[in-house]
């Protein structure tokens, strides 16, 4: 089982790409499973993808890097258990620390073979966001594989040039795209890049 943990502060787009992602890679005969991380009590977000008919596991009441990190580990070997799916697409709650779950899952979760995790940075807050919570930010950026900058339909293109360097000089090794996920701009080429 393959292991696709999604992070990004609140209104990133987290559930708008997840949603092109699961659609893509099960239209490629790929067998998908979704955990959907919750602070509340009420998950929104879970309602819509099953709607989507997508597999999906919600843990509600906390943090999957602190708080829910033994819910994570029992969710995964339910899922492995009872679905076998090729990749599990873990949207952590915006204020999630993604370099904490990975630290869990290897710990605790033997079976899964790999695990990739992706930010996505709201190219119209950026600035904004860095200034209020650069801790957050900076620690979802480090710890990611590849980092999506999301909305640049809503952004000038020396803004975007702006948030790309910014991004870079945190993370030099990450794969970095530039998409609109909700009008589609650029989308093809990452869903083709990550399938």
């Amino acid at each position: 089982m393959k292991l696709l943990i999604m992070a990004g502060f609140l209104g990133s787009g987290k559930t708008t790409l997840l949603l092109q992602i699961a659609k893509r890679l099960s239209a490629a005969s790929l067998k998908i499973a979704i955990i959907e991380n919750e602070i509340g009590e009420i998950g929104v977000d879970g309602d819509y993808l099953n709607r989507e008919e997508l597999h999906v596991q919600e843990l509600f009441g906390g943090c999957i890097c602190c708080t829910l990190s033994t819910g994570l580990i029992e969710t995964l070997e339910k899922i492995e258990l009872h679905y076998q799916p090729d990749l599990v697409i873990l949207e952590a709650t915006g204020v999630a620390r993604p370099g904490d779950i990975l630290t869990n899952v290897n710990k605790y979760q033997p079976k899964v073979e790999s695990i990739k995790i992706l930010t996505l940075v709201d190219a119209f807050r950026f600035e904004m966001l860095m200034e209020v919570i650069e801790p957050l930010l900076t620690a979802q950026i480090e710890a990611a594989h590849t980092v999506v900058v999301n909305k640049i339909d809503q952004v000038q293109e020396k803004t975007l040039e702006h948030v790309t360097h910014s991004i870079e000089c945190l993370n030099p090794e990450a794969k970095i795209s530039t998409v609109s996920a909700e009008v589609g701009t650029n989308l093809n080429s990452f869903l083709d890049d990550l399938s």
